[in-house]
Parts: structure tokens; C-alpha cells; sequence
């Protein structure tokens, strides 16, 4: 077999002819997912507040009818790894203890564990210029022991997906949160959070202030980063001065 991240050359040649998305997800499969063992692979594009399916390739109707547009603000897997940029790998037995939202009466969920008992379920971000535009997902049905160069192949996929996504030949219309919350402009919540970000507190703290979970901290924290263009939580707090984005610098 050959090395993990020699199958992105089949990926490369796929994304550079400018294919249909279900071509791009078929060449994950047969390159870099070949790897890792993984026998289906979905593609989606984020346009806020939501991930929607450009392409798939390996599940059965039942199993891909679910993904049609995944709510970023939900639990699950996809939504994690896009709000959280980082990959997420969750063995078949714990997705629902993880993610009980997975475990919900008729969801695709139930079809695919059926037939992927004992493997592995990766969501994992798509990058383009420091971005995260989209998410991707692989499932194998064997579990196995993710090595670093394993995690190389996906941070490869991640970036190749990020190329082809944001080329114009991708026929992929520009969209990001920035677009969709209108660039610079902050909802009452996300200055209350970033109020209480230049005071020090933490995810916890704000979430217990705010009556919010952590993880719907992070997200919205994560939405203002992208509204106001820069890459963390102080160059933010300083914008928002600067710009007077902030109730506490309102005249």
C-alpha cells in the first residue's frame, strides 16, 4: 500500500479538471480515504447558518437524505469540526454518547451505524486561505489507531477540497458568515460576549453569565472572528473598540 498521503495525488488530479462535486467526493474515496480505510465520502459547503451537501460518493439514499443541509448551531460532528476547525474522529459506539442529537427517531444516522457497527466516522473542516469555507466527512468501517500521518493526509484533503471550493471554475458561489452577517456588524449577544472577552473571562464564564452553553460561545465567538475579519479573540476585542462595535463604546 502506499504511504497515506501519496493518495492525494488522486484527489489533486481529480479537483484540477474541474469536476462535479460527486466526482471530487469519489476521488477522496479511491485516494487519500483508500488510506484510512474509508468506503463513503460527502463534501459540504457552509453557507451560514448552514452546511449543505455539494457532493457524495459510497452511501446508500437512506444515509445521505440527512445531509442536505446540517444546522451549524446543532451538535453534531460536521458542525463541530466546522465551528471548531478541527478535525473530529468518533467511533460508531460513541457517536450518540458524544453527540446524542445523532440518536434522534429516523435520523440517517440509524441506517448508517446499521451498517458500519464497529468503525470510524471522521468530520473534519475545509480550509482555503486561513478560512474554514466547508466541511468534509469520511466513514470506515473499521476502527483503527489514527496515526500524525494519518491526520497529515486529512489536513492535505482538508486544503486540496479548499482550493477547489474556492476556484472559480468550481461554479461554487462565494459565500461565507462574513457575507451573512453583514461584515462588521455584531448582533446584541455577540458584543455582550466580547463585553466579557476584554474583561478576561473565559468560554465558561460567559456561557454561565450569558445562560449559554460553552459550545454556543465558541460558535458565536467563532462568527465574529469571521464578521470582523481577523483571527482571534484580542485582535477582535481591539477592533471592536477601534470601530466602537462594542454597547460598552456605544455614544
Amino acid at each position: 500500500m502506499d504511504a497515506p498521503l501519496g493518495g492525494l495525488s488522486t484527489l489533486l488530479d481529480a479537483v484540477s479538471q474541474s469536476p462535479h462535486p460527486d466526482e471530487v467526493a469519489r476521488a477522496i474515496v479511491e485516494g487519500p480515504g483508500a488510506q484510512v480505510g474509508a468506503t463513503s465520502a460527502a463534501v459540504l459547503w457552509a453557507n451560514y447558518p448552514t452546511l449543505i451537501i455539494l457532493g457524495s460518493h459510497g452511501y446508500r439514499a437512506p444515509e445521505i437524505s440527512g445531509l442536505a443541509g446540517v444546522d451549524m448551531g446543532l451538535a453534531y460532528p460536521l458542525s463541530h469540526a466546522y465551528m471548531e476547525s478541527e478535525v473530529i474522529i468518533t467511533p460508531t459506539p460513541l457517536v450518540e454518547e458524544r453527540y446524542p442529537a445523532m440518536g434522534r427517531s429516523g435520523s440517517r444516522w440509524h441506517h448508517l451505524k446499521e451498517r458500519i457497527p464497529d468503525g470510524d466516522h471522521v468530520s473534519a473542516p475545509i480550509h482555503s486561505r486561513g478560512r474554514t469555507i466547508g466541511a468534509f466527512a469520511l466513514n470506515c468501517p473499521e476502527s483503527r489507531d489514527w496515526s500524525s500521518l494519518d491526520l497529515a493526509t486529512l489536513s492535505g484533503v482538508s486544503h486540496a477540497l479548499g482550493m477547489w471550493m474556492s476556484h472559480p471554475d468550481s461554479g461554487i458561489p462565494v459565500a461565507s458568515d462574513a457575507v451573512e452577517v453583514a461584515a462588521g456588524v455584531l448582533t446584541e449577544r455577540q458584543r455582550q460576549i466580547l463585553v466579557m472577552v476584554n474583561e478576561g473571562r473565559t468560554n465558561a464564564s460567559i456561557g454561565h453569565a450569558l445562560g449559554l452553553s460553552v459550545s454556543t460561545v465558541k460558535q458565536e465567538m467563532a462568527r465574529v472572528l469571521v464578521a470582523l475579519d481577523v483571527p482571534d479573540r484580542v485582535a477582535a476585542v481591539r477592533q471592536a473598540h477601534d470601530r466602537r462595535l462594542l454597547a460598552v463604546d456605544q455614544p
